[in-house]
């Protein structure tokens, strides 16, 4: 269901969606994905949102809900729920289920050419088909068969093959037209201008979306390297306006597919090891494209209902450091439920090798082990401090505080602040105080905007989109990328964007769609019900106008950071060390009444107490 759909050409009338649900049985929609048992005017069955053994999920005449969980909405809510469909996907499938045609109202946006995904499409069968045919695809099989990948792993990711030659996807595809297989990333340009396949002489690996449509692909050399006598090693498509290599992870659809409801995910480095696990039957295994994983993937893991999120590593010094990125990314969209793990796999290896020298038990074994986000993060900030002195302890809590003030409300940060405490000899009320003070809620990637309460040019931005959100399209490229990279760190601000980049034709209805059960739906639902202020030929002025406020607003902000941000910041414990031994040596040259109140012991806190009164 929902895989392939033409997109929405413009909103969809409420009348229309109302009729729908009418329309359509829940029982029915719901029941030919969960086994439902009559019990009077409801079914019921085992909810597919979590685990449990007695049903407690129950469908009524107008919708579903679970006593369990607390999952509940309509046929719509649970299509958008269970296969990661937009809310325009939704209401298309759920039409097509019953023979209604979605009208559409005229929208005044851009349109989007959605014709790259045909494509794309097209090439990974072309791709598919040279890995297959004995004259172009003996050398790969043969590398793939020595790396312990069979027929059925393979055909389920699609892999494919890329032969050498200058331009065999040229040549295949060329009724598309040269400048088209250039936008799609198929094709790339010299430095005189000529173009040439992109990805000859390497295994390829097609990116799918969440609704299963290709959007981009991977190349691994195998063998020698590329004929051009060099290259990397790995190779992306380039970032589309279709495909964004710091949001997309590879092999989610695939494992969504396999398992249904997709509770726990291990983030891995490539896309070799995304598929050397599934063929030893470890199918939750995603990666991301060459990047470190961000906030904005662990966004997309969160919106599918993905409780536990296990990052997994190498054991050196460079996947430490990137285990550190992990924390800093994950930190804003981590609220009550949502688990982070971190495991390090020893010297030398990697999740492929791994799986084909010791099996998948053992590697199972090394996730199961894996460290939890609390532990990690308070080992990783202590390992340089010295925690038998009081200035150790203070550079813990200037440390630790300002990301613990970037964590959802919730039972990871009370464990945090309990820890902290404990670790530093600090009055927990004390450090609950700071992190409502201006010092604790100075963001950690150094800017001083306060965490989750968005500025006013913010919120007016965030009106402007939701009211229209085809002016996202209207930034140039630069403007953009950086207007989506600054938006990250604004609470609702950088969700809507996130969501307008991942699908630049969604209207204001889809946009509502997205936060469909969420806490966050009530606020978006009133600013599309905000009267319009502006005439629409001035939207776009004016949007531009606060896109570039916000820009400068925040480069102010990172000019302006304390030196402590970058050692928050850093991967050195030398950078620690140096830090703390200047704060030891301006400690000493302080008055003994200037020492900082959050670290006083519980007896210090005591006596400060008996003093005052």
């Amino acid at each position: 269901i929902g895989l392939c759909l033409p997109p929405m050409a413009g909103k969809i009338p409420q009348s229309f969606i109302n009729a729908l649900l009418e329309r359509v049985d829940p029982a029915e929609v719901i029941g030919r994905r969960v086994e439902l048992r009559q019990v009077g005017n409801r079914h019921t069955g085992l909810c597919p949102f979590h685990q449990e053994k007695t049903p407690s999920f129950h469908v009524y005449a107008d919708g579903y809900h679970c006593f369990g969980c607390g999952a509940h909405g309509t046929s719509l809510g649970f299509l958008m729920e269970l296969d990661g469909l937009t809310f325009p996907e939704a209401v298309e499938s759920l039409a097509a289920s019953v023979g209604m045609e979605v009208p559409r109202e005229r929208s005044s946006g851009p349109k989007v050419d959605t014709s790259v995904y045909d494509l794309l499409e097209a090439a990974a069968k072309r791709y598919g088909k040279w890995l297959d045919e004995p004259a172009t695809g003996n050398a790969a099989q043969a590398y793939l068969r020595e790396r312990g990948l069979g027929a059925e792993v393979l055909e389920r990711f699609a892999v494919g093959l890329a032969p050498a030659g200058w331009d065999r996807i040229k040549t295949a595809l060329g009724s598309h037209g040269e400048a088209k297989l250039v936008d799609a990333g198929l094709l790339a340009k010299n430095e005189r201008g000529r173009t040439y396949d992109r990805f000859r002489e390497r295994i390829v690996f097609p990116i799918r979306n969440t609704r299963g449509r290709v959007i981009g692909f991977g190349g691994r050399v195998f063998g020698k390297a590329p004929n051009d006598g060099g290259g990397p090693k790995y190779l992306n498509s380039p970032d589309t306006a279709h495909f964004s290599k710091g949001r997309e992870l590879y092999g989610l659809f695939e494992a969504r597919q396999a398992k249904g409801r997709l509770e726990s995910v291990i983030v891995v480095e490539g896309y070799m090891d995304v598929v050397g696990l599934a063929q030893h039957g470890i199918d939750n295994a995603v990666a991301t494209l060459g990047t470190a994983i961000g906030k904005a993937h662990f966004e997309r893991l969160f919106q599918h209902r993905i409780d536990v999120v296990t990052c997994c590593f190498d054991g050196d010094n460079a996947g430490r450091a990137a285990a550190w990125k992990a924390v800093d990314a994950a930190f804003p969209a981590l609220s009550s439920g949502r688990q982070l793990r971190f495991a390090f796999l020893p010297d030398g290896e990697d999740p492929d090798s791994l799986v084909r020298r010791h099996g998948a038990e053992r590697f199972l074994r090394q996730i199961e082990n894996a460290t939890p986000v609390a532990t990690y993060f308070l080992d990783r900030l202590r390992a340089g401090l010295d925690m038998t002195a009081v200035d150790g302890r203070a550079l813990l809590c200037d440390l630790a505080l300002p990301h613990i003030a970037r964590l959802p409300t919730g039972p990871l940060r009370d464990v945090l602040i309990g820890d902290l405490a404990r670790l530093s000899h600090a009055d927990p009320q004390a450090l609950e105080q700071l992190l409502h003070s201006d010092s604790g809620r100075v963001r950690a990637d150094g800017g001083r905007r306060r965490v989750g309460r968005p500025s006013r040019l913010g919120q007016r931005l965030l009106g402007l989109l939701v009211k229209n959100p085809h002016l996202l399209q209207r930034l140039d490229g630069e403007t953009r990328r950086r207007f989506v990279d600054e938006t990250h760190a604004a609470a609702t601000l950088g969700i809507v964007v996130g969501y307008l980049v991942d699908h630049p034709e969604a209207d204001t209805a889809a946009l509502l769609g997205r936060f469909v059960g969420e806490a966050l739906h009530a606020e978006v639902a009133s600013l599309a019900a905000a009267p319009a202020l502006l005439a629409e030929a001035a939207l776009a002025d004016d949007f531009l106008s606060g896109v570039r406020r916000f820009l400068s607003e925040s480069a102010d902000d990172r000019t302006a950071a304390p030196r402590l941000d970058a050692v928050r910041q850093s991967d050195s414990k030398e950078d620690l060390r140096r830090y703390a031994e200047a704060k030891r040596n301006a400690m000493h040259r302080t008055p003994r009444h200037a020492k900082p109140a959050s670290v006083q012991s519980p007896e210090q806190h005591r006596q400060m107490q008996e003093q005052r009164r």
